[in-house]
């Protein structure tokens, strides 16, 4: 496919003005745009390191091999991807945000606990992908000569640097984030897939698991579980960039697009960040793939490439903070769309900077990815009943299915491997159960089955 942005614009929607729209719903007259433009856009979110370091946790600490990895990873993408399409329908159909959206069927105050979860995934997300971009500057400059004592001693300016630029493309709002999400898409592939040519002669592309009997069940899961994760994070920032497509719009195209644009890059990167742990296993365990890129990549590609993961976090920024922007005013914040974003911002950039003091950020990551989706797939489950079967949410019904749902996916979740490091030795209250499965976490599964038959049978009895 092409890259193609929609030339068309209205004053309240322009490039490089700030987006006078707040989360009212977008006026029939100022509806623009095709369906396509949905796959560059969720191709800019996920054409970045955040999709290639997910990957490498696959081979890199839950030893499975290449092959089964690519498999695992492209499982775990598409069921969320295909939920991610069916969500964007929203948007075209009411031009509303995701989270207001969802006042129709969980009522006013039912869709808050949701705007208050949706503002910690922005949040959160923003200072994921800002000390991700701050790595990939410190990798940059060692690359270029400087000392790795001394690089490491930029890590807080490249913080900063990275929260301010996001922040102002954040600011401007919808058509300023589309257009540099569809070319940002574009330059960043096509630097990985020259770094990618220049070290697979240096990868092991038949390496296999390490998992093994019982265990690889349970490895394979955990991974495809990651995948959905990832990709279910972003479930309530679906219409956020949907609702200024026409009311006419083919519901077949608005699902596929997200899920074109959200699936290849994932298997594209996915492969990448696979293979190159192979390249210096233990290198990769200790410090993580950009290290193994800065150690085996010839400097004159590491360098572009470096600069480019940079920009690719500012870009799925962009994506963090306005969502984080317009559920801030849903919360009754009485502040315009922009201030919204900046102080958002703002918050994201104070929790990078302490996740790049405090934690290591390998196992903050791994943690954050599982953690903070735990709710989105009931959710989501819930308001794609009400949109695609019912027609019409009934409040008590859903936000009580969205409870069970979460409740019960609680149980699921694989606590021994994410706080491992944290708690060493500590016995959790699921443990037998995780034992009994191998690792497996299934959280996000269990979630949306139980939601959606709860809310189906909840329709039924509170009538």
């Amino acid at each position: 496919m092409t890259a193609q942005v929609d030339l068309h614009e209205v004053p309240s929607d322009a490039f490089l003005k700030v987006e006078t729209r707040g989360i009212d719903a977008i006026p029939d007259a100022e509806r623009h745009g095709r369906p396509t433009e949905l796959g560059f856009l969720w191709a800019g979110a996920f054409v970045n390191y955040a999709s290639l370091l997910t990957a490498s946790l696959l081979t890199t600490y839950y030893g499975l091999g290449v092959w089964d990895g690519l498999l695992a990873v492209l499982f775990g993408t598409l069921a969320g991807a295909v939920i991610l399409g069916l969500l964007s329908n929203t948007g075209p159909k009411s031009g509303q945000p995701q989270i207001v959206f969802t006042r129709r069927i969980f009522g006013k105050r039912g869709a808050f606990p949701g705007a208050v979860l949706t503002l910690f995934l922005g949040v959160g997300w923003f200072a994921v992908d800002t000390v991700i971009a701050a790595l990939a500057g410190v990798q940059l400059l060692q690359v270029a000569g400087v000392r790795p004592d001394v690089a490491g001693k930029f890590l807080f300016p490249w913080v900063l640097v990275i929260a301010a630029v996001s922040v102002v493309v954040a600011v401007y709002g919808h058509r300023t984030i589309k257009v540099f999400e569809t070319f940002g898409a574009v330059a960043f592939a096509a630097f990985s897939l020259l770094l990618f040519a220049l070290l697979a002669g240096q990868m092991h592309w038949t390496v296999g698991s390490t998992a093994s009997g019982a265990d690889y069940p349970g490895a394979f899961v955990l991974g495809v579980m990651s995948c959905f994760a990832l990709v279910a994070s972003w479930y309530p920032f679906a219409s956020d960039y949907s609702r200024y497509l026409p009311a006419r719009s083919s519901v077949r195209a608005v699902t596929w697009w997200p899920i074109v644009g959200v699936t290849l890059p994932m298997l594209l990167l996915g492969l990448f960040g696979l293979l190159l742990p192979t390249i210096d296993p233990k290198l990769a365990s200790d410090s993580g793939v950009l290290a193994v890129i800065t150690r085996h990549a010839p400097a004159a590609v590491a360098v572009p490439f470096f600069a480019f993961v940079i920009l690719g976090e500012i870009w799925a920024n962009y994506l963090d903070v306005y969502t984080a922007g317009l559920v801030t005013q849903t919360l009754g914040i009485r502040l315009k769309r922009w201030q919204t974003a900046l102080a958002a911002g703002i918050l994201g950039a104070a929790i990078a900077t302490v996740a790049v003091v405090i934690w290591d950020f390998h196992l903050f990551y791994e943690d954050f990815l599982i953690l903070t989706y735990l709710w989105a797939p009931a959710w989501a489950a819930v308001v794609l009943l009400s949109f695609f079967v019912f027609g019409q949410g009934k409040a008590r019904p859903a936000l009580l299915a969205w409870v069970i749902g979460t409740a019960v996916s609680l149980v699921f979740v694989n606590y021994p491997n994410l706080f491992s490091t944290a708690f060493p030795g500590a016995h959790f209250l699921n443990q037998p159960l995780i034992d009994a499965l191998h690792g497996a976490d299934i959280s996000g599964i269990a979630s949306v089955v139980v939601a959606a038959g709860s809310y189906i049978g909840l329709r039924k009895v509170m009538a």
